[in-house]
């Protein structure tokens, strides 16, 4: 049995038929097919175009992935493309399935779980995290990260979880996930996978915490929108924590000093998405009144993430979930290139998506880099 292959490619075309055309041009598929194609599409396609030519091109063969608020492909970060990756994998077998967002609960996950499961011909009491792993892609403006991760998270009894939020290059519009053909909005894509290969499960971010904390005292939870924190407005608490004035908080100042909090000791950020006329801030996932957060420290984004992907041998394929305040950060500082290095690092073969937040083990974060690790085999 031969090992991975993996095809790749990128287009810049507007039409998402030229685009499919020119991205996957040149693959010299094997006679067996492929098992997975995943597939990132900038605003620039008309993200249904894409999703039908994808279909068109692969038939049967599931295709996952969605919009973006840029793409990575290589060592090469891109804005205004589509890229695609197709995967033969003997020794890795993938199930996916499409979900609404907007009723998904506790019930959905156990059902979409055990419909993925299924069509891996084993029995939920097979599901094993060193065996199994599941990828999410999931509507990026719906504010339902958290609960969809959460739930889905417990249904997979600690299989590992994690995934990004679909964009739409900073629009704020609409954001779309690509399954079976479609473009849906509001929905999630999870894809189940048995594998028989190692893998490994990345989460890399360089911010700490500070001695600066503030409480949450007034939120409206379901928009991510927060009031007052120790009391005051919250743009004036944040800015007294930084010790600035408030004229002087610019988005600049918000996505190099997000907020923080721990969790089981570790660090996860709570990124500002955009402060409002009246003074509140609106977050990019999810906040709760009196939750106790803290002004985030940080590293040089760079030199950590490559101390990161020097800990472990370059996989064949790394699937790259990178916040979009990561990739602004690095493009403020001329570091993409730099960045792209680093990513492949991971993986001989990398494709990702600059996403706006992060899904892993059950939780919704910001300002990080997750992403899955394929180390194949000869088998």
């Amino acid at each position: 049995m031969r090992g991975m292959r993996v095809f790749q490619g990128s287009s810049r075309e507007e039409n998402g038929a030229e685009a499919v055309a020119e991205a996957t041009r040149g693959w010299e598929v094997p006679p067996e097919g492929l098992d997975l194609v995943i597939a990132f599409a900038s605003t620039r396609q008309d993200a249904s175009e894409v999703a039908k030519a994808l279909s068109a091109r692969f038939g049967a063969v599931p295709v996952v992935g969605c919009t973006t608020a840029g793409e990575h492909l290589g060592a090469a970060h891109m804005n205004g493309s589509l890229v695609v990756t197709g995967l033969r994998t003997p020794r890795v077998r993938w199930a996916t399935a499409v979900v609404d967002v907007r009723t998904f609960d506790e019930a959905s996950a156990r059902a979409v779980t055990d419909a993925l499961v299924a069509k891996l011909g084993i029995v939920r009491e097979d599901l094993n995290p060193e065996k199994h792993f599941c990828l999410t892609f999931i509507d990026g403006l719906s504010c339902k990260e958290e609960v969809v991760s959460s739930v889905m998270a417990d249904a997979l009894e600690g299989v590992p979880l994690l995934g990004g939020s679909a964009g739409d290059d900073l629009k704020f519009a609409k954001t779309f996930v690509l399954h079976g053909g479609e473009a849906v909005p509001s929905g999630a894509v999870f894809a189940l996978a048995e594998s028989a290969v190692p893998f490994q499960v990345i989460k890399h971010q360089h911010y700490t915490t500070t001695p600066a904390s503030l409480v949450i005292t007034r939120a409206d939870v379901p928009t991510r929108r927060v009031y007052e924190m120790d009391g005051y407005p919250a743009i004036e608490a944040y800015a007294r924590a930084l010790r600035m004035r408030v004229e002087d908080v610019t988005p600049d100042v918000t996505f190099m000093n997000p907020l923080t909090f721990v969790c089981n000791e570790e660090i996860y950020v709570r990124s500002i998405q955009r402060v409002e006329p009246d003074g509140s801030i609106i977050f990019y996932c999810g906040v709760e009144e009196g939750m106790v957060l803290s002004v985030g420290g940080h590293a040089d984004m760079i030199a950590a993430l490559e101390e990161e992907s020097s800990k472990a041998p370059q996989a064949e394929l790394f699937i790259a979930f990178n916040c979009i305040l990561r990739a602004l950060e690095a493009s403020k500082g001329k570091h993409e290139a730099a960045l792209g290095q680093s990513l492949q690092r991971f993986g001989r073969h990398v494709i990702g998506f600059d996403t706006y937040g992060e899904q892993l083990a059950g939780l919704h974060i910001n300002q990080t880099l997750v992403g899955i690790a394929l180390r194949d085999a000869e088998a």
